[in-house]
């Protein structure tokens, strides 16, 4: 259906043949580029036998992986297991530029069996390494198929799917999603961080990680960050001198009411009558 140009947007694809006496070695099924508007949507209910790696170069696309909603933006790398079910489309009003790869063979299908089992499908590829180069010397070879090209063909894909590995591998599990989130929060906290910034920087879809979240914490994101912020404002309180508008703002309220309110409802008292019960019990 996308093999051609059409009103859904342009794309070039190449073919890899069975290649006699190349077992072993590290190969693919097919190959190609897209750049799609919003009309471009693929649905597999009972997933592929291939694994599948989409690179994404401009725009955003969004991956459905077993129930769990993926955001593929400009930078990063997916990997869609063989025989789970998905799909993966670019949203309203949006373009979406990736090149793919659907992966076959022995050597390369258990490289990858091995990579999917670590439970990340999402993750940023290494703006030093040009990706787009690799892929079209990919489809190069494929394309001009001269002799031994089977053999570059798998030194090449080996070197790529070499990287995508220890750029997934650098990436906690998806079962701490939480874990992924809290250190991005604190690290974040005095920032007026949304939801949407931190969601997308999981890659994920915001409703799926307050979801996961609450789920794995009993709090939403927004409850964890605002108990966050209070414990680093106590300590501010204890340990220095600076007003309590200050600490307000440094720890990432918008206005010093606020956090006063927020402080009353968390710890029974004002910020300052804190700091007052602190100094007393130090005499």
């Amino acid at each position: 259906m996308y093999l051609t140009d059409g009103d859904f947007g342009q794309v070039r694809t190449s073919a890899m043949l069975p290649v006699p006496d190349a077992q072993g070695l590290f190969s693919f099924e097919s190959i190609g580029w897209h750049r799609c508007n919003d009309r471009y949507c693929i649905t597999r209910p009972g997933g592929c036998d291939s694994h599948l790696l989409m690179v994404t170069m401009k725009g955003r696309g969004v991956l459905r992986l077993e129930g769990v909603e993926y955001s593929l933006p400009a930078g990063s790398i997916a990997l869609v297991p063989r025989n789970r079910p998905n799909s993966y489309f670019t949203p309203a009003g949006g373009l979406w530029e990736f090149y793919w790869i659907h992966i076959s063979g022995d050597a390369s299908t258990a490289f990858l069996d091995t990579l999917a089992r670590k439970g990340v499908y999402v993750t940023e590829f290494e703006p030093e390494y040009d990706y787009a180069q690799q892929f079209e010397l990919l489809m190069q070879l494929c394309s001009e198929r001269e002799q031994g090209f089977e053999w570059q063909i798998s030194r090449q894909l080996s070197e790529l799917l070499h990287r995508v590995a220890i750029q997934f591998c650098g990436q906690p599990s998806a079962t701490s999603l939480s874990n992924r989130a809290i250190r991005l929060i604190r690290q974040h906290y005095k920032d007026s961080v949304t939801l949407d910034e931190i969601a997308q920087a999981l890659f994920v879809s915001t409703a799926h990680f307050i979801r996961a979240f609450k789920k794995e914490t009993g709090l939403t994101p927004h409850q964890y960050l605002n108990r966050y912020r209070l414990v680093v404002a106590t300590q501010l309180l204890e340990y220095s001198d600076r007003r309590v508008e200050e600490i307000a703002a440094e720890v990432g309220f918008s206005s010093s009411s606020h956090f006063i309110s927020s402080f009353r409802r968390q710890y029974g008292c004002t910020p300052l009558h804190y700091r007052e019960q602190l100094a007393g019990k130090k005499q």
